[in-house]
């Protein structure tokens, strides 16, 4: 019987093909993981957002009222990733959808304490550049959502005296959102980036404050959906 003579295969040969393989599959597999984790990738490592930062109006502060908040529901234009100008140039046959996206965030507005300054009673016309800046320096402008886990709160009246209050789990703000009680690691979010414009109109842009919640626990961010 003759025995087939049969190849050996070395230790040095059997990592070369291990290394290739490792280098076939890392090329495969990189840019799907890539593409599938990139509003990760953008939000949490580079910061970016698919939301639009230009301005965008809330309305005139005369309809702020003293002594409660007012909520004003304010869409905020999304740029979607195949809808941008760079993949519609990768893919030229691709039709691109005429439909436009946007977040729609409820806002809690109001003066600082319930107070409105002295100085901006009784507004007729345009405003000057020190009321401006003085109505951005004293209006409240805070999300709806709860810095818990994200639930809308509500603004109630309790024994005479107004709070924010989270139906889900029992959160508790004052009107300036700053943190009274319950499970909220921190006072309500921010919108700290606001101009008050000459004809008296308020504009944002689509931000939140920095603000951690418990040191060493958490350093929760705006549940945005």
């Amino acid at each position: 019987m003759v025995e087939l003579q049969k190849d050996r295969i070395t230790r040095g040969d059997f990592l070369s093909f291990g290394f290739i393989g490792a280098v076939m599959g890392a090329i495969l597999t990189i840019p799907p993981a890539a593409f599938v984790l990139s509003p990760v990738i953008k939000t949490n490592v580079l910061g970016q957002s698919d939301v639009s930062q230009d301005w965008q109006m809330v309305g005139p502060i005369d309809d702020v009222p003293d002594g409660e908040p007012i909520v004003i529901e304010v869409d905020f234009p999304i740029d979607q990733i195949y809808g941008n100008n760079e993949v519609q140039e990768q893919f030229p046959d691709t039709q691109k959808s005429n439909e436009e996206f946007a977040v729609r965030s409820a806002i809690w507005l109001s003066w600082q304490d319930g107070q409105r300054p002295e100085e901006l009673q009784g507004i007729n016309g345009s405003l000057t550049q020190e009321q401006r800046q003085l109505a951005e320096e004293n209006l409240n402008i805070l999300s709806n959502i709860c810095a818990h886990l994200g639930c809308p709160v509500r603004w109630v009246i309790v024994e005479g005296e107004g709070e924010f209050l989270c139906p889900c789990h029992g959160g508790i703000y004052d009107i300036n959102g700053g943190y009274i009680g319950g499970p909220p690691p921190r006072g309500m979010f921010r919108y700290p980036v606001r101009e008050v414009r000459e004809d008296g109109n308020l504009y944002i842009r689509h931000e939140f404050d920095d603000e951690d919640g418990i040191p060493g626990l958490t350093t929760t961010r705006p549940h945005v959906v």
